[in-house]
Order: structure tokens, then sequence, then C-alpha cells
């Protein structure tokens, strides 16, 4: 799947292209995400955010 959009941000365009919960290439490569809900499995095995 590929997602191209303007970030929320700046309005730049960004994208992300992923396949079976891969990453294949992320444009900028710079980019950062954020969610609001828990995501990652059990608390003490995600990642700070």
């Amino acid at each position: 799947m590929r997602v191209d959009s303007p970030c929320l941000d700046c309005g730049e365009p960004v994208a992300v292209e992923m396949r079976d919960e891969e990453v294949l290439s992320v444009d900028p490569p710079e980019m950062v995400g954020y969610t609001y809900a828990e995501v990652g499995g059990p608390a003490d095995n995600r990642p700070y955010r």
C-alpha cells in the first residue's frame, strides 16, 4: 500500500509505502509519525512515545 499526502504541519508532500507490515519506502527520509492510540503490543514492549 502506498499513501501520498500533504504533511499536516507544513503542507509539504509526504509518502509511505508498506507491504505485509514492512515499511518499504518513506519520503522524506527524516519523516516521523505519531499516534494517540496504544499500539505495539504490551506496554513494556512499546517504544517510548
